[in-house]
């Protein structure tokens, strides 16, 4: 297909993304800034803080040590966190709070209970709760993402919660906050209404009709505490769940009219060692979100509502070799510590690139977690690092604003077996993935475009071919690469992955863009 052929058939058939098997030559995307698929919501590049090893204590909260101010936050986290500016921020879990009573967690700290965290087998000492969780988000600038439990817990506790933070004054919880020293009410506006209740690992596990009745009790409370709520219903926690869909429908035609959105949870496994398998995953994160949004619609559909739901994305990363989760009844253990690689952090922006694309009903999404636990960021007694997966994310935080546009992409495909239909895909076509995995976003006289490249072996052209406003200056050029997918940051060598200088390319309407092998890149352009 020739590049006038390809421009005029992507604008004119709406393709958000055209694969085709061309002729070696560089991979041609058009840029159309009247070409939108949604306006960015910030909170799609959320993250995550869960009662769980090291992630709150030692991670965010370490009171007595050098690094921590007056409060116990650990001043270096705080500083990091400033500078990422991650825009929301999921708690208190994960499977934690289904076994979680807040009242644990309030009032003065000599008198808060010791407990036995019963979801991860560890001591909870109760001395950082729902208080300390918002003071630290205001402290770094981030929005607060509660979620409740309806696993142990009851409606009422969720609606007490609500009151307990939302209510300025003259109500039980309201005035119980006050007496804890917090006069003005924290009102947090978006809540989670439980965890992965569709798992049988799950504290209060039940079926997804018992669920949907529970959450749409649950809703319908604390809406009458406050009504300006967004509320967020449990889905599937995995596409590889006997109940995928299923409990998704049943969910919603008990509770669609009491909610405004339902969550999603995704992580991924390079167990097999295929590196092109593994970065073709974030596709089927985009198949996820497609089936999931099929489901809320048909649910509209029978219960013949106006409303239409959005998404949560609420639990995504990868997650394949620190699983034990005992923590043997100890205070803070390690649990979960993930040690990422340069292929791991390619896989990151494409999953950023994915989210990005499906902004039109993905609202919220939170990067699982955020310190210590399968996270960008890790501390020790004395300092704190970035991981590889750290860099992708930072810079989707720094670049990604405004609308995200609907291109047209022209790029060589490879071929991986496509799983289902039987033992291995048998039976199934091959499924063509293309080299270039492409999002942008477009802000008040800027664009952004990120650029996975999945070529294992090769340098990659993007031709970027500009239509409506044209770059005039390129204000940051930079790839993640290198020559081994399986290099990773350490206290030790903390700069084994970190992004470079890439050469920009020369502006003007059409611009060539050369990629590394294995890299994730951004290209951040001033436009004319």
């Amino acid at each position: 297909m020739s590049r006038r052929r390809f421009a005029k058939h992507a604008v004119a058939a709406g393709l958000s993304v055209a694969m085709a098997k061309a002729q070696r030559g560089p991979a041609r995307v058009l840029v159309d800034g009247r070409r939108t698929k949604a306006e960015l919501d910030r909170r799609l590049l959320g993250s995550f803080l869960e009662h769980l090893g090291r992630a709150v204590y030692q991670g965010v909260y370490e009171p007595g040590s050098a690094l921590a101010d007056e409060k116990g936050f650990r001043k270096d986290v705080l500083a990091e966190m400033r500078e990422l500016k991650v825009p929301v921020i999921r708690y208190p879990g994960g499977n934690f709070v289904s076994g979680y009573n807040w009242l644990d967690g309030v009032g003065p700290s000599k008198h808060r209970p010791r407990v036995l965290e019963r979801a991860w087998n560890s001591i909870e000492t109760n001395q950082f709760g729902t208080n300390e969780f918002v003071e630290w988000c205001r402290a770094v600038g981030t929005e607060p993402l509660l979620a409740t439990n309806l696993g142990t817990g009851t409606p009422e506790s969720s609606a007490a919660l609500v009151e307990y933070c939302n209510i300025e004054k003259g109500t039980k919880w309201s005035d119980l906050r006050q007496s804890h020293g917090y006069a003005a009410p924290h009102r947090v506006k978006t809540w989670c209404l439980g965890n992965e209740m569709d798992g049988r690992w799950q504290i209060g596990h039940m079926t997804a009709v018992e669920y949907g009745r529970k959450a749409a009790d649950a809703a319908r409370q604390m809406r009458t505490v406050d009504r300006g709520l967004e509320l967020i219903a449990c889905g599937s926690s995995s596409p590889g769940m006997v109940t995928y869909l299923e409990w998704d429908r049943q969910v919603l035609e008990e509770c669609y009219n009491e909610v405004d959105a339902i969550s999603l949870h995704r992580y991924y496994s390079n167990s097999d060692g295929n590196a092109s398998r593994y970065l073709s995953l974030n596709l089927e994160l985009e198949r996820q979100i497609q089936e999931i949004i099929a489901v809320c619609d048909y649910v509209r559909g029978r219960v013949r509502s106006s409303k239409r739901l959005w998404l949560s994305f609420d639990e995504w990363n990868v997650w394949y070799r620190a699983r034990g989760g005992d923590g043997k009844r100890q205070e803070a253990p390690r649990l979960l510590e993930e040690v990422y690689n340069l292929e791991d952090a390619l896989l990151v922006g494409g999953t950023l690139n994915a989210l990005l694309r499906q902004a039109e009903r993905v609202r919220v999404a939170c990067l699982a977690q955020i310190v210590n636990v399968i996270a960008p960021l890790m501390t020790s007694s004395t300092q704190v690092l970035r991981q590889s997966i750290y860099y992708p994310y930072a810079w989707a935080l720094k670049y990604a604003k405004g609308r995200v546009l609907d291109l047209g992409v022209e790029s060589e495909t490879y071929t991986l077996p496509r799983a289902g239909g039987g033992p291995g895909g048998q039976g199934r076509a091959p499924e063509p993935v293309p080299y270039m995995d492409v999002a942008a976003t477009m802000d008040a006289g800027e664009c952004c475009v990120f650029v996975l490249n999945r070529d294992l072996e090769a340098e990659r052209e993007v031709e970027l071919v500009w239509h409506d406003a044209t770059p005039a200056k390129v204000l940051a050029c930079e790839t993640l690469t290198g020559a081994d997918l399986k290099a990773a940051n350490s206290f030790e060598q903390p700069r084994r992955v970190v992004p470079q200088r890439l050469e920009a390319p020369r502006v003007g309407s059409r611009m060539t863009w050369k990629v590394p092998a294995r890299s994730y890149s951004v290209l951040h352009a001033g436009l004319g």
